[in-house]
């Protein structure tokens, strides 16, 4: 693959993954109530009625928010930040077969499972793969 079509996939996948984890946002803010019926509504029963869960519920949200922000800004910024994107494509993998195993040992429904962890440690592959072959297009052009 040309460097300079990498570089251009890979910007435009991690903006829009970005964008996508910057949704997250909306249920920092959203009514607990809201949080409890989406819950139910995902056939995961009835949300906790405590502090923990309520506050676990926030706090990953406020973080896949800020991991948004993190990777739509290398995305608009590739050619700054491309050590950066290979460097959160290995996070990635790592991350999502974390996330695969743990989703296994909760007892999580299948479908969850599915499409957590194996879809973030594919697209951290990707990423990894596009990110190299786009390092080499700006060696070329820092060397030049």
């Amino acid at each position: 693959m040309n460097p300079n079509v990498a570089s251009k996939i890979l910007s435009r996948l991690m903006t829009i993954v970005g964008l996508g984890l910057m949704l997250a946002f909306v249920f920092l803010v959203m009514p607990t109530k809201a949080l409890s019926s989406i819950h139910e509504w995902l056939g995961l029963g009835v949300f906790p009625d405590q502090e923990i869960a309520v506050y676990l519920a926030r706090s990953t949200s406020l973080l896949y928010g800020v991991h948004g922000v993190v990777m739509f800004v290398i995305g608009r910024n590739l050619a700054k930040y491309i050590a950066l994107a290979w460097m959160i494509g290995w996070l990635h993998i790592a991350i999502g077969l974390v996330m695969l195993l743990i989703d296994l040992s909760a007892g999580m429904p299948w479908w969850w499972t599915a499409f957590e962890g194996l879809p973030v440690a594919l697209t951290g592959l990707v990423i990894v793969l596009l990110s190299a072959k786009a390092a080499s297009r700006q060696e070329v052009r820092d060397r030049g």
